[in-house]
């Protein structure tokens, strides 16, 4: 038979979060919906997700060439995610997002021959989303088609300081400001394998003056069912964002392309109850307005849970 895969791969701050990087520090590539799952919960079916993500960036890109950087700049990211979805009823979800983060970016400061480390780590904003089929998966479609609609509040810090002086607002663990975020995705079910594809659009609003830009997160997958509980995965995710807007306009050097390769690994320890995964992203397309720090690569792993609170018959492949 075939397999309904309920996938917890992180996405969901890597589109918000990232929204929050005024030169790509550790901006994450995959689309909002992964976190959350691919699919719409299950009726009466808690999914909850615990995730970790280490993100780095270095080189310094203008357009889609490496330039020199003399400051030899890099930056880290380090996030877990605790992510919730339930389902109210068929068709319908809602689902939380509570990210930690610690963010670093140090450079070389060559006139001095010393270098500069900014860190700081906390909560980050937290996000909440309701979905829903338009297409509802059953036993004979194996097929989905689903829209979700959402918000990020700004519950994350935006005045952390380091030894008592102001860090830029790309390495706060908060935007500050209330963005929305709709969501379409489609999944669709075979015996061998399963197609998943979505896309997220995030739309910032101003904090203190400053806007990050708006934000399109997109990705493609094919999940190989390799064994009855092992599977592997391949896939495309890329970002589309905007230039940020500060006082005195449009900000030359944020916006841009980003495409990565995700290939990743899904192991199920429990059928259907608990699920392990991890990933990894390398950048296969860049493309930056003026000069910024490019990605490097991205590490993702995740243990999802799915707790039935009735006892009807979940579609599954076993």
């Amino acid at each position: 038979m075939y397999r309904i895969i309920i996938l917890a791969a992180p996405a969901v701050l890597l589109l918000v979060s990232g929204a929050a990087l005024a030169q790509n520090c550790c901006s994450p590539a995959v689309s909002q919906q992964g976190v959350l799952g691919e699919t719409t919960a299950l009726p009466q079916t808690l999914e909850a997700a615990l995730h970790y993500e280490h993100l780095r960036s270095r080189d310094k890109y203008e357009g889609s060439t490496k330039v020199d950087d003399p400051e030899k700049t890099e930056a880290g990211w380090d996030r877990v995610l605790l992510t919730l979805a339930y389902g109210v009823v068929p068709r319908v979800s809602v689902a939380a997002v509570v990210p930690y983060v610690r963010k670093e970016k140090s450079w070389y400061l060559y006139q001095h021959d010393l270098w500069k480390v900014n860190q700081t780590e906390g909560f980050g904003d937290c996000i909440v989303l309701a979905r829903f089929s338009v297409v509802e998966r059953t036993f004979v479609n194996f097929r989905e088609v689903a829209v979700g609609l959402g918000f990020k509040a700004p519950t994350g810090s935006t005045d952390k300081r380091d030894a008592g002086l102001s860090i830029p607002l790309e390495l706060q663990p908060g935007t500050g400001s209330w963005d929305y975020l709709g969501s379409l995705s489609f999944y669709q079910g075979f015996k061998k394998v399963d197609l998943i594809a979505g896309a997220t659009y995030v739309l910032t609003t101003e904090y203190e003056g400053y806007e990050f830009g708006d934000q399109l997160s997109y990705q493609v997958t094919a999940n190989l069912h390799a064994t009855g509980r092992l599977d592997l995965s391949a896939g495309l995710s890329g970002i589309v964002r905007g230039r940020d807007i500060g006082l005195s306009g449009e900000v030359y050097s944020t916006g841009q392309h980003q495409l990565f390769a995700v290939p990743g690994v899904h192991y199920q320890i429990i059928p259907k109850f608990l699920r392990l995964q991890a990933f990894f992203e390398y950048p296969v397309y860049q493309h930056f307005n003026g000069r910024q720090l490019a990605g490097d690569f991205n590490l993702r792993f995740s243990a999802s849970f799915s707790i039935p609170f009735s006892h009807e018959e979940v579609i599954d492949d076993e």
